[in-house]
Formats: structure tokens, sequence, C-alpha cells
């Protein structure tokens, strides 16, 4: 299924279903093309972690996707394609797998990618006295990570049948260390990927280059440098400016001037993020399902994809994406109603008015802004906390005792979670989620979904998985325990003249096949001389 973009057509991106893009001309490795000296990629936040296991940031993914592999991947078509691991096979149940690995792979460090190294690997992701930020993606599927005998193959047991653990392991969590560099790896990455690790200036920049000793096609460009700004004005100027080739999640407000320069290209994703507003559930506003469902219907989703994202998004309809294929439509019609919030709220004893205060960072301020805007007319004031990235997450993934403390009503936030509904719904909406074990941040508890959500990961039927899927969305949305926003479309600007940027299902960005175009040769026409553009 293919998406037009709403962007002008010379700029128009050629969008693959399932969420993944890939960039420009799609062609073979062009040996002749030019190396790049340096890419340079800015997006909105720095990353959080070189750790792989120990993040679920999207920009921080796409940060970490030079430097390291995991067992596979996944294409265009979510098909499952061999990585470090080259071939695997299962028993009947499809509880034990056995992944056969690629030989003479080594760490940036120089050991030797090894069965005992592969199992350390998932060892230390799986350790419950030492948990990381995305164990829990991990731990609830997987058991046992052990070697066979055979000095290459690695078995895996899970603790259940899971249909989508290949995709699992395709996870940028999922990507395999080096055990030496254990020690140093929220610093400084040690994987086996295309790019080694040069240097993370905190506040300024992380700089790769080239692995001189990569098992695989080696990449066209020598060096890669990552910067950042939550300003979209710093972000649009930098493009602009020639200072960076690729800004990734372009902002709207920039995105229909920047199709228009002819120097630069604009590609248009809808495998975008969801953007939620978790509400505590141990405080007054989270206690009530009335106030829950009057701040959703106070919120003007239309209006805020039309201003904020220049129509390339859409309103939250679902806890799931529009693009996920269990995706159903159950959000009331209409979405905003201020004379239903207005009646909510009095049902709930709200009167004379309410605050509620939210954690937001600092590039998500204007939503939250439109937000202040809106809940004003139902009598709802919103008391923004705007928070640099390190204190933002601290207090996102606070316990709940810390959070009544700062007296946070909510926290603004986004996920992207690719093409697994499990990771979509488990992290954002089971018990066992609640932060800071997980991405559930308001500490939503329903039994019914938690057993719904361990039942659809695991029925093998896409019939019944899509059954219960659709009673986890409707569930979810009479609960409210969310204020679903919207899903913003991923923008990608990009110097004209580079090919090959993929845009992977998880939202990152994988710099790692980009080659620069040559330039077109002058087209002539017969007796007519040179055809000038």
């Amino acid at each position: 299924m293919k998406r037009q973009s709403r962007l002008p057509p010379l700029h128009a991106a050629l969008v693959a279903g399932l969420g993944w893009l890939a960039c420009g001309p799609a062609r073979a490795q062009d040996a002749t093309a030019p190396d790049i000296h340096e890419l340079r990629i800015m997006q909105p936040e720095p990353p959080r972690s070189m750790d792989p296991a120990d993040q679920l940031a999207t920009d921080t993914s796409s940060v970490l996707g030079p430097m390291y592999e995991g067992l596979v991947s996944v294409d265009a078509r979510r098909n499952i394609q061999p990585l470090l691991a080259t071939s695997w096979t299962h028993d009947p149940q499809g509880i034990t797998w056995d992944f056969v690995l690629r030989r003479n792979v080594r760490f940036h460090d120089g050991h030797a990618m090894t069965v005992d190294a592969v199992v350390r690997s998932f060892r230390r992701l799986l350790d419950d006295a030492a948990p990381l930020a995305g164990t829990s993606r991990f731990r609830t599927v997987i058991e046992s990570v052990t070697a066979t005998g055979d000095d290459m193959t690695v078995r895996f047991r899970l603790r259940r049948p899971y249909p989508d653990f290949l995709l699992l392991l395709s996870l940028s969590q999922a990507y395999v260390t080096s055990p030496s560099g254990r020690d140093m790896l929220s610093r400084q990455a040690d994987g086996t990927g295309p790019f080694c690790f040069g240097e993370w200036k905190s506040s300024e920049y992380v700089t790769q280059y080239r692995n001189p000793d990569y098992w695989g096609t080696p990449p066209r460009i020598a060096n890669v440098r990552w910067t950042w700004s939550a300003e979209p004005s710093v972000m649009d100027m930098s493009l602009h400016a020639g200072d960076s080739d690729i800004i990734s999640s372009l902002p709207p407000l920039y995105a229909r001037q920047t199709a228009l320069d002819p120097r630069l290209v604009v590609h248009d994703d809808p495998n975008g993020p969801l953007y939620w507003i978790a509400i505590n559930m141990d405080r007054p506003a989270g206690a009530d399902p009335r106030i829950r469902q009057a701040l959703g219907y106070a919120t003007d989703r239309r209006a805020l994809v039309h201003a904020l994202l220049r129509d390339q998004g859409q309103a939250a309809r679902s806890p799931l994406p529009p693009t996920s294929p269990y995706f159903i439509d159950c959000a009331p019609d209409p979405q905003y109603d201020l004379q239903r919030a207005r009646a909510l709220l009095a049902q709930a004893g709200v009167r004379d008015g309410m605050s509620f205060s939210l954690a937001v960072q600092d590039m998500d301020k204007p939503i939250a802004e439109a937000l202040q805007d809106m809940w004003k007319k139902a009598g709802i004031h919103l008391e923004i906390s705007r928070l640099e990235g390190g204190v933002y997450a601290a207090e996102a993934f606070a316990s709940p005792a810390r959070k009544q403390a700062l007296r946070l009503d909510g926290v603004l936030a986004s996920w992207a979670s690719g093409l697994i509904p499990d990771m979509q719904l488990r992290p954002l909406f089971h018990g066992a989620s609640a932060a800071p074990a997980g991405a559930n941040l308001g500490f939503f508890h329903d039994p019914a979904v938690d057993r719904l959500i361990d039942e659809g990961a695991l029925e093998m039927s896409d019939e019944k998985r899509r059954a219960i899927y659709t009673a986890v969305q409707q569930t979810i949305m009479k609960d409210a325990p969310a204020v679903l926003i919207y899903t913003c479309d991923t923008l990608i600007g990009m110097r004209a003249g580079l090919s090959g940027v993929v845009l992977r299902p998880d939202g990152a960005l994988d710099i790692t096949h980009v080659t620069q175009l040559p330039p077109m040769p002058p087209q002539h026409d017969g007796a007519a001389g040179p055809v000038h553009p």
C-alpha cells in the first residue's frame, strides 16, 4: 500500500507499506559513486546512552544503528533477513530457537563475535539484578539464552510461543554488544557495525568513522557526525545553510518551503510516533474516569494536526497507530466536544475549574501550549513544566511516590512501536510496565487489559489475534488512561544529491547505505542542442 505525500509532487516520497521508507532511487551499490568524507545529520534530541539495551528513544536508536547489529534485520516487506545470524530453526511449538552465527565477525575492540559473546549480551539484557531500559520488552518473552555445544549456534528458549519473536530480535535493544566493553557501554559504543564509535561530546555531537574491518559491504561514507537541536528554526537553518546533509524529523512548519528548494528533498512517511499524555492514576485527575474522559473531549486533535503538523499526521483514534494491521477506529465522534467535557467535569464535582500539571520535554512545548489554550475553555488550567532531556526522562519514568511528591498529573510523551502491536500496547498500558520498569507513565492497571495484551502477544491465529486487539483498543479508549493526541508523519529533509537513506519500521534512521549520486549528465535533443531544466 502506498501513500501520496501532501508535499509538492517533485519532492513526494515513495512510501512502502508497513512504514519502511527508502529515500532516493532504489539501486544497487554503485562502485563508482564517490565516498562521502563526512555525512552530517541533525535530529531533535541527543542520544541518551551508547548502550542499545539501556534506551527506548528513536533518536538514540538512529545514532546507535551504524555501530551495532542484531542477529536479524527486517526489510521493507516485513521479511526477516539474516545479519549476525545466517540461519535459524525452531521446534514445532515455537519455544526453542537455534541461531547459527556468522563466522569471522569481530567487535570494534578486536574481539571475535562468538557464541559466548552473544549469550553474554542477551543475558545482560535479561538480568533482573541489573535492569536496563530495554529489558521489559524481552524478559516477558525470553526465558533463557544458552550455547548448544556447537561453536557457532546460540539457543533461545521462550517462555511461551511468541509469533513476533524474530521481529523482536530486530529491535535496537537486541543489538549484540562486546562483553569486554560492557562496563563502558553507557558512554562508548562497541558493536560489530559498519561504523565505529569516535567521540561523544554530550552537549554537542557524536562522531563515527568507517569500520576498516567490517565483515560486510563497506559503507561509502568515511565519517558520520550527529548533532541535535530542539529548536525547529535551528534545524531548518542548518539544512538550508548546508551545515547538515540530513535532518531527521524535519519540523512540519518548514517542510513545504524546504520541498520547494531545488537543492533539497523532503520525504514523508506516515509511520511516525504516537503522541499522548499519560494521566497519573494516583492523582485526583487520574482517579476519576469522568475527568480523564473530559480531558480527551477538551482536546481538539484535528486543530493540533493542522496547526502544529501542517496536516502531516492524523488525529489519534486508537492506542495503535493507523499503520498497524490491527488498528481499528474506536474514538468517540466527535472527539472534540467542549460541552461534553464541561458536563463530565461537573459530574465529577469539578464546577469551579481545576489545575493539571504536565511534564514536557523542550521540543514538545508547542503541543503543551496549544493544549493549554484549548483546555482553558473547559475550565482546566494546564501548568506546564518544560524540562531538558535528562531531567524530563527522570521525571517521566519516576515512581508513583516520586510523582506524587512532584504533584505531577501527567506526562506528554511520544512512542514509535514499529511492526509489533505488543510493543505499542504492553509498554504503555500493561500493569507490569508501570514506570520506572516501563513506559506506562501513568500507572494504569486494568487486569482485563493485561490479560488481553498477554493473549494477543501469544495468539498464533491472525483472526483470533485481530479480535483480541480490537477488544484491547476498545477497552483502553473507554477507560481513557491517556489523552491520545495524534500520530505525526516522519519528515526527512536531505540534500538532493544523496541516495540510500532508510527509515526503519521502528522510526529510526538508517544511514549506513547512503551514497552520493553522481552529477546528472547534460541532456541533448538531437539538432536542438542542450536541454536545460
